[in-house]
């Protein structure tokens, strides 16, 4: 049979995976910020940059500025859920560490409630 956690350490699990859930968040919006920033704008550069409108839109299949059209739009597709993953991550992590000041600050009040008596008397 499985030991059973007391009630302050069922209680407060959240306090050992919320850093966890926090760094998770941090990294898949830095992730997300490195790509858009190392990969997004040199690409976005040399497509809208260097080149006119009517060379855009002369460009025959096979051309470089068509590739650099592809990344353009089909990045962001794969950036924005991985951003909302990565704040919903964060958000989850906050929520965790939130959640587990009641049960903490129930065992202090119990802890003083035995200890006021004790100082008391002295």
């Amino acid at each position: 049979m499985a030991k059973s956690l007391p009630k302050l350490e069922r209680e407060t699990t959240g306090l050992k995976v919320f850093p966890l859930f926090t760094i998770l968040g941090w990294a898949l919006v830095g992730f997300s910020i490195l790509i858009s920033v190392a990969v997004l704008s040199p690409t976005g550069s040399a497509y809208f940059g260097s080149n006119a409108k009517v060379v855009r839109d002369a460009a025959v299949i096979g051309d470089s500025l068509l590739a650099d059209l592809t990344v353009i739009s089909s990045w962001p597709k794969v950036l924005a859920p991985l951003t909302f993953l990565g704040v919903a991550s964060f958000m989850v992590g906050i929520a965790l560490g939130f959640a587990a000041i009641p049960a903490i600050l129930d065992r202090r009040i119990d802890v003083l409630k035995k200890a006021l008596p004790l100082m008391a008397g002295k």
